[in-house]
């Protein structure tokens, strides 16, 4: 629980946690990035270092993501809930499979959260979908998804 990697992992969260939450109007890149990092590592660290201790976390960063960037509770936290949940019920079956299809899932399940956080947040409360932000979201996650896998491959051999 307190290994160096998941001492990296949990910093990386926290930082791009706090960029993601921190609007930078001229940067807007920089939102996007954070917020997908966020993202792609919580999944990570969720899937290969997973511990009961990741759902008071997904808790934590569900309710403050969902604070910080909509003034109300409900879209961060239901998804996050729901992943790691569901994760937990079928991790015996998902860790057999191959590392290419992990990364095919890690990528899939990012993508699918930003869709149920925004259907979320539209049906509870009736917020707009905005389909350029879930746009650049998965354009962002798709081009720096791999260069993270390569960061977190590196952070693994620690």
């Amino acid at each position: 629980l307190l290994s160096s990697q998941i001492l990296i992992y949990n910093c990386i969260l926290f930082f791009s946690f706090s960029l993601s939450v921190n609007y930078f109007v001229d940067l807007e890149i920089i939102n996007y990035f954070a917020y997908v990092i966020f993202h792609i590592t919580f999944i990570y660290v969720v899937f290969y270092f997973f511990h009961f201790s990741f759902i008071l976390i997904a808790f934590l960063y569900g309710i403050f993501l969902d604070i910080f960037l909509i003034n109300n509770i409900s879209p961060h936290l239901i998804s996050f809930m729901i992943f790691v949940i569901l994760f937990y019920l079928t991790k015996k079956y998902l860790l057999n499979l191959s590392p290419n299809k992990v990364s095919l899932l890690i990528i899939s399940l990012t993508l699918i959260i930003f869709v149920s956080e925004a259907l979320i947040a539209k049906f509870q409360f009736n917020f707009p979908i905005n389909y350029e932000n879930l746009t650049w979201l998965f354009l962002t996650s798709i081009i720096f998804f791999f260069p993270s896998l390569i960061l977190f491959n590196k952070i693994d051999r620690l």
